[in-house]
């Protein structure tokens, strides 16, 4: 093999490019929604909440 192909960066390919899963303590302490209504936006339309609230409903 050439010194240029042997210098050449391995780069992830396929599924080593996707997030690996949580452990079991990662998942732990991550953070908790207490409550929906912390998802609430108050400036927003009345079109615009009915839209987020059906879009969390789906």
């Amino acid at each position: 093999m050439s010194d240029a192909a042997d210098g050449q960066h391995h780069t992830p390919q396929g599924t080593a490019l996707l997030p690996s899963d949580l452990t079991d303590e990662q998942l732990a302490s991550g953070p908790v929604l207490a409550s929906i209504d912390a998802l609430l936006i108050e400036e927003l339309s009345e079109d615009e909440d009915e839209a987020f609230a059906a879009a969390l409903d789906s």
